[in-house]
């Protein structure tokens, strides 16, 4: 079983997040279980990491969670894409593009889009879990942009997805 979780807490950083974003949720992540334990790989500060997913249960105090609902072979082609970005770096790009987020909001200017900084190689948490959709070939996904993607907008795409089941809230 996969999941794709968000989360948020009480953290300046991700108030911040939740209120440029008009989100929610600040983080998000994918889920699964290995050998009996739940691991979580992510990006964040350290760039893509694979950790214990209690971890993220102290980070995120409130979360939502989705069950994936895809084929196996999808669901190998998302990890194989995963695996191979373990190790890239966070792409601190996304704080222009959050930038960029509040002058479009505010003017509707469609220029602004091309302004997006992209960069294949780094990753803010949305971009990975997005990309990692894509790789997994979840009906929906070939129409978003990783780079401009935020949580809150992810899981809207969850909540509408018929591949993606909501768990509730933790």
């Amino acid at each position: 079983m996969i999941i794709i979780g968000f989360g948020t807490n009480e953290r300046w950083s991700s108030r911040l997040i939740r209120w440029a974003t008009e989100s929610d949720w600040s983080h998000c992540w994918i889920e699964f279980k290995s050998l009996g334990d739940t691991w979580v790989i992510h990006s964040g500060p350290d760039g893509v990491v694979l950790i214990p997913g209690e971890r993220v249960d102290e980070l995120y105090t409130e979360r939502s969670l989705y069950e994936l609902d895809i084929t196996i072979e999808n669901v190998h082609s998302g990890f194989r894409w995963a695996r191979d970005r373990v190790g890239a770096d966070y792409d601190y790009g996304v704080i222009w593009n959050c930038i960029l987020l509040l002058l479009w909001r505010s003017t509707k200017w469609k220029f602004l889009w091309k302004l997006v900084v992209r960069n294949a190689s780094r990753f803010s948490c949305s971009e990975f879990v997005t990309s990692f959709l894509i790789a997994a070939k979840v009906p929906g996904t070939a129409t978003l942009d990783p780079e401009t993607v935020y949580p809150g907008m992810l899981e809207k795409f969850c909540d509408d997805s018929e591949h993606c089941h909501w768990r509730g809230h933790e």
